[in-house]
């Protein structure tokens, strides 16, 4: 007997079905497209658009890295790679050769405190800044070591307003109310060569701890109870660095002031500085420019933030700084419904953000395994870290009784390169560095047009 017309589409129907679904399960998202109609005529995936490209080799565990959890980028191009469970910031070229000169930050401890490192940020004065997920923030710099100190302050004397002139001890509290007063004039040094102080000055120490007085200021909140989720600071000559706090949900401005002056072996005059509480940035909320469980965060050369958070309902943020008052305020800069960054939903658990030289955005997408990136007003530009598949097929349409064959062809999204992105950062070239701690690697990605026939980055 045979089979009914409408039986026979029904089952054409159920067979395409299955074969769409099957593969939508295999690859994940698809975007239909239509066949050009003619063989010449450009498509949407035409051979000269651009796509991320993995960079070859990967950086793993043959360069000595077990969990790189977080990644930053130094203004001399040096790459700095805090991984948690070596207890080290690791630090390669851009070619990936490991750099000497610092091993100090193998195997980090200060005093009997051994420190696992999640987060690191350089300042333009070489402060290399990290946080081990504790209420304090550590320093060490990369300039004071290369040169050497030679000597510091041990005292000094200074030109007060009223005339008068006063000689104070270095590291006393009126030093420090001095030193940090635009009034007063250090007109007289003693210096000192005492060789413990200097090694105390070179090496890693805390410059920041929640239970000090310097969070005198902070009296909405418990500092001894903080915990540091991320650290980035200011490209410029400005003297804030920011933390996020995952304890309170919110993100914090820790202002740097003027310490103890040091001369290097060159004859070189500077300021090492500390760490005192600001203000705090932002805090606890649901809506655009709130923090609810921040993870990462970056910052721009215009003193724009940018963090990525598990929570509701916004998880990748810009907020801007604007002077009012006596402390800035920071409104969002992207808006639902304007700036694509700013869907619902579009990120599930990202875990870090990072922004380059023109402002274009680059978001760690964890949990599903990518990397996406934007442009410099929050829309939506490309995805790395994943291989697009072509799947060539022909579906029947049908139009009431009649029904016609045509060709098509699918796009799947292949995701087996990334397991678990979590750190993120872009050099002044455009290639993205992802840290996966699943699988002890650094993945790095750039635009094909930006790759030679070798698959090299053109420089």
């Amino acid at each position: 007997m045979f089979k009914s017309k409408s039986l026979i589409e029904n089952f054409s129907t159920k067979i395409l079905f299955v074969l769409v679904f099957c593969i939508w399960n295999s690859y994940g998202c698809i975007d239909k497209m239509s066949l050009p109609s003619e063989i010449h005529t450009d498509a949407e995936f035409s051979a000269g658009d651009t796509t991320y490209l993995l960079v070859n080799p990967l950086w793993n565990q043959e360069k000595g890295l077990q969990s790189p959890v977080e990644i930053s980028i130094s203004q001399d191009g040096l790459i700095f790679i805090a991984d948690s469970s070596a207890r080290s910031i690791f630090v390669f070229n851009q070619g990936g050769i490991k750099q000497t000169g610092f091993e100090a930050l193998e195997n980090v401890y200060t005093g009997d405190e051994l420190i696992s490192p999640i987060d690191v940020d350089i300042d333009s004065r070489m402060n290399v800044f990290f946080i081990d997920g504790n209420e304090k923030v550590y320093r060490w710099n990369q300039l004071w070591n290369q040169k050497g100190v030679d000597s510091f302050a041990a005292g000094g004397r200074f030109l007060t307003d009223t005339n008068e002139d006063s000689f104070i001890v270095s590291q006393s509290d009126l030093w420090l109310t001095a030193v940090n007063n635009p009034d007063w004039e250090l007109i007289e040094i003693e210096w000192s060569t005492n060789q413990a102080t200097i090694d105390s000055l070179i090496g890693i120490h805390c410059i920041y701890d929640g239970f000090s007085n310097d969070t005198i200021g902070d009296i909405w909140y418990s500092s001894t109870h903080s915990s540091f989720s991320a650290i980035t600071s200011i490209k410029s000559e400005s003297k804030n660095i920011y933390v996020t706090d995952k304890t309170y949900d919110r993100i914090l401005a820790l202002s740097l002031v003027r310490s103890q002056l040091i001369r290097l072996s060159s004859g070189e005059e500077i300021w090492a500085h500390d760490l005192v509480y600001d203000h705090t940035v932002s805090e606890y909320g649901t809506g655009a420019g709130t923090v609810n469980q921040p993870m990462g965060i970056d910052s721009d050369d215009d003193g724009n933030i940018y963090y990525a958070q598990w929570g509701d309902y916004f998880q990748i943020h810009k907020i801007q700084p604007i002077i009012s008052g006596t402390y800035p305020v920071y409104p969002s800069v992207f808006q639902q419904g304007v700036n694509d960054i700013m869907d619902l939903y579009r990120f599930e658990d990202p875990s870090d953000v990072a922004v380059d030289k023109h402002q274009y955005i680059y978001v760690a997408n964890t949990y599903e395994r990518e990397i996406q990136i934007f442009n410099n007003i929050g829309q939506f530009f490309k995805k790395a870290g994943i291989e697009y598949v072509t799947v060539d097929t022909s579906i029947w349409l049908y139009d009431g009784l009649d029904s016609t064959m045509t060709d098509t062809f699918m796009v799947l999204e292949k995701k087996d390169l990334l397991n678990s992105p979590s750190g993120i950062a872009v050099d002044p070239k455009g290639v993205i560095y992802v840290c996966d701690p699943s699988v002890s690697s650094i993945f790095r990605f750039r635009l094909s047009n930006q790759l030679d026939e070798n698959l090299n980055p053109i420089k």
